[in-house]
C-alpha cells in the first residue's frame, strides 16, 4: 500500500514537471517572441531617431538580440518536444529541461536592461525572465532528490544562472563599446582590454549552461566546467574594473566609483563565491553523483 502511495505521489510530480515543460515551451514560442520583439524595438527605436541614424550601441543590441531570438524559440520548442520524456521519467529529460529554462532565465536580463536604464520602466522581456526562472527553480525542487542536494543544487545552479547572466550583459558592452571606436580598442588600454574581456564573457555564457546541465546529470565534469566558468569570468571581470572603475551600478553622479558600485567587480565577486562554494566538501560532494568519484 505505501509502495503504491509513493509511485502515485512520483507520477504527480513528474505530471506537473511535465506540465511545466510543456507550458514554458508554448510561452516561450508563441508569447515570448512578442514581448522580446516590443522590448528590442521600442528601446532601438528610441535611440535611433526612429530607426533613421544607427550607432554601435543599437546597432550591437539589435544583432545579438536578433541571434538569441532564435535560442530562446529553439529552447521552447525542446521544452515541448521532451515534456513527454519528463512524464515518463525518461533519466536524460531532466537536465536538459533545466539547461533550456536556464537559457531564457539568463539572457532576459540583458534584453530588458535598456529599458531600466534609459527608459526607467518595467520591461516586457522580463516577463519572460521571471517565469523562466520561476520553473527552473519549481523544476529543481520537484525532482527527487534529498534535501542536501536540493539545497547544494538550489545556491550553485543560482549562482552559475546569475554568472551566466552577468556574462551575457557584459559581452555586447564590449561589443558596443569596440565598434563606437575601433582605434580606441588597440590604443587606449581601457578599451583594448574589453578585448579579451568581451570573448571571456561569451565563453563564460556557455560553460555557465553546459555546467548546469551537466551538474544536473550530477556528473564530475559538470563540477570543473562550473568551476572553470567562476575563474573564467573573475579574470575577465577584476582587469576591467581597474581599468575602467566607474559607478556602473548607480545612476551617475550619485556615489563614488567603488567595489560596490561596479558591476565588473560584482561579476567577478561572484566567480570568485562560485568557486569557493565548488571547493567546499558538502557542496563538491552533493553536486556530484558518488559513482563518479
Amino acid at each position: 500500500m505505501e509502495n503504491s502511495t509513493m509511485k502515485d505521489s512520483n507520477r504527480v510530480v513528474l505530471a506537473v514537471m511535465a506540465a511545466i515543460a510543456l507550458l514554458m515551451g508554448l510561452y516561450l514560442v508563441l508569447i515570448a517572441p512578442g514581448f522580446m520583439g516590443s522590448t528590442m524595438d521600442k528601446l532601438i527605436l528610441a535611440k535611433t531617431k526612429q530607426a533613421t541614424v544607427f550607432a554601435a550601441g543599437p546597432l550591437s543590441r539589435l544583432y545579438v538580440g536578433a541571434i538569441y531570438s532564435g535560442f530562446e524559440i529553439t529552447a521552447g520548442l525542446a521544452l515541448i518536444a521532451i515534456s513527454y520524456a519528463i512524464f515518463r521519467g525518461r533519466k536524460w529529460s531532466w537536465p536538459l529541461a533545466m539547461l533550456l529554462l536556464a537559457i531564457p532565465a539568463a539572457a532576459n536580463a540583458y534584453i530588458g536592461l535598456g529599458w531600466i536604464e534609459n527608459l526607467k520602466q518595467f520591461p516586457p522581456a522580463y516577463i519572460t525572465f521571471f517565469l523562466s526562472l520561476a520553473a527552473f527553480w519549481a523544476m529543481l525542487f520537484l525532482k527527487k532528490n534529498d534535501g542536501k542536494t536540493k539545497v547544494a543544487m538550489f545556491f550553485v545552479f543560482t549562482l552559475l544562472g546569475m554568472i551566466a547572466s552577468q556574462a551575457f550583459i557584459f559581452f555586447p558592452h564590449a561589443l558596443r563599446v569596440i565598434m563606437k571606436s575601433p582605434g580606441a580598442a588597440i590604443l587606449d588600454p581601457t578599451v583594448s582590454i574589453l578585448r579579451q574581456a568581451g570573448p571571456l564573457m561569451f565563453i563564460t555564457v556557455f560553460l555557465a549552461l553546459a555546467a548546469v546541465w551537466l551538474l544536473a546529470k550530477r556528473k564530475r565534469s559538470g563540477w570543473y566546467v562550473a568551476l572553470v566558468s567562476g575563474l573564467t569570468i573573475a579574470v575577465a571581470s577584476f582587469p576591467v574594473h581597474y581599468l575602467r572603475p566607474t559607478a556602473s551600478l548607480v545612476p551617475s553622479e550619485t556615489l563614488e566609483p567603488s567595489i560596490f558600485t561596479s558591476a565588473y567587480w560584482m561579476a567577478g565577486a561572484q566567480g570568485v563565491i562560485l568557486i569557493i562554494l565548488l571547493l567546499i566538501p558538502f557542496f563538491k560532494n552533493q553536486l556530484v553523483d558518488k559513482a563518479e568519484e
